[in-house]
């Protein structure tokens, strides 16, 4: 009997053991846990690869935090890719689509890829879908069916992408824009509204990004076509380098462009930024995400939902003299999950992206739909501006924006009678093409 109780007692004690190492780590579902994004990279910005939770120290409002896991390769990718189709960017989209096929076996087969084109509207030219899914195919349709002579808005742009990402995204999911653009823009720019607003989507940037190709000051030419500051031959195709300078219909670029900033704000999202020209740039880009860390910490008692707070990853001192110059990449703030505006709250994923479909080279183009996103400033702009560019050479109005067409000239509108509501209108008379004035509408007319 003795025996007996010793064995029971032994089995007991078993069951008591702590975990092996290799065991898996389950968390209770009642405990909130935030994902940190991170990027680890050698003096020479090569990614470092291997590190688990003893190789980081995470701070979060100046605290230590436990790490509690860190997972570099099972999370699965959504991508979006941004293009930029205004004036001049043709030869950088032929670039990325000559190079994707390759580039997109950087990624995995639960990874997903949607394209998204923008001049001076976005639009929807692939919905996510699997990365190998005719992704390639879909780039080559992009040059088929863009003119690249529109102006270009990347802020608007950027904003639209990470909507699209906060309602179609996966909520596990690695959440990436990578954008391609020359990064100059003729409308205004937000770089802490578009950091605030990836930071509450969970999304990180990554730009690559082209030279600008200044267009030539003599009307109706376009790049390639030479100008006053000679061309660059080879592979851009007579692209014309410069400075911006002034910028006429049709798009041209001109001394109201400006940089918006995405190179800036990719660093601040944990991305990268790289030149277009590397032909190796978009497989390189793809390669560093599926590289990225994600370290998980629980949420400290008391902290509201939705609450933007301020985090520092660095690298244990052990590490640290293991890998001398090694740095770490990553967003500095996160919002608490569980709330309206934290990361892990965004809207379930629709059937409509919230961006317009690509439509023909003729038709209006679109904008966004509303969002709920705090961080994007909502802007009354005219049809002229909210919609791809068109060459116009009529009239405009004050505010620079085509006018009307003409109406035939009308009677100026008759006095209305005094104190005699009741009285029923009289027909109009008949318009006289060379009276000046418009005539006033009548109930029955629009």
């Amino acid at each position: 009997m003795a025996w007996k109780g010793l064995g029971l007692l032994a089995a007991a004690l078993l069951c008591l053991s702590p975990l092996r190492a290799d065991d898996p780590v389950v968390f209770r579902s009642d405990v909130s846990l935030v994902r940190v994004d991170a990027q680890v990279v050698d003096r020479d910005n090569r990614a470092i690869t291997g590190l688990g939770p003893q190789d980081f120290v995470l701070r979060e409002q100046g605290r230590v935090q436990p790490i509690r896991s860190v997972d570099a390769e099972n999370l699965p990718v959504d991508l979006v890719l941004l293009l930029d189709v205004s004036a001049s960017m043709r030869p950088h989209i032929e670039r990325i689509a000559s190079a994707s096929h390759d580039a997109l076996r950087q990624l995995r087969e639960q990874d997903r890829v949607a394209i998204l084109v923008f001049d001076r509207a976005s639009r929807v030219q692939m919905d996510f879908r699997g990365s190998q899914s005719g992704v390639d195919r879909e780039l080559e349709r992009v040059l088929d069916n863009e003119t690249f002579r529109g102006g270009t808005d990347i802020t608007r742009a950027l904003f639209d992408a990470t909507d699209y990402v906060r309602s179609n995204a996966r909520r596990d999911a690695r959440r990436a824009i990578v954008i391609v653009t020359d990064d100059q823009t003729e409308r205004e720019r937000n770089v802490e509204g578009v950091e605030q607003s990836l930071a509450r989507a969970d999304t990180v940037l990554c730009s690559l990004v082209a030279p600008y190709a200044m267009r030539s000051q003599q009307p109706g030419n376009y790049p390639g076509g030479g100008g006053t500051s000679g061309p660059l031959g080879g592979p851009l195709g007579g692209i014309i380098f410069g400075s911006p300078r002034g910028r006429s219909r049709g798009g041209q670029m001109g001394s109201h462009s400006q940089s918006a900033g995405v190179e800036i704000i990719a660093r601040e999202s944990g991305g990268d930024s790289m030149r277009v020209n590397d032909s190796y740039a978009l497989q390189d880009t793809l390669t560093r995400l599926r590289q990225r860390y994600a370290l998980y910490f629980s949420l400290p008692p008391g902290v509201r939902a939705g609450e933007e707070r301020d985090i520092e990853l660095a690298l244990a001192d052990a590490t640290l003299r293991r890998l001398p110059g090694a740095d770490v990449h990553y967003r500095r703030t996160y919002y608490a999950p569980g709330g309206a505006s934290g990361v892990t709250s965004a809207a379930p994923a629709s059937d409509e992206p919230t961006l317009v479909r690509r439509q023909s080279p003729d038709s209006t183009g679109g904008a966004t739909a509303s969002t709920d996103d705090p961080d994007r400033p909502h802007l009354r702009r005219s049809p002229a501006v909210s919609q791809p560019d068109r060459s116009y050479d009529g009239p405009l109005n004050p505010d620079n924006t085509p006018a009307p067409a003409a109406a035939p000239a009308q009677q100026p509108p008759a006095a209305a009678p005094i104190g005699n509501t009741a009285q029923p209108a009289s027909p109009a008379p008949p318009a006289d093409p060379n009276a000046p004035g418009w005539r006033k509408a009548r109930p029955d007319e629009q």
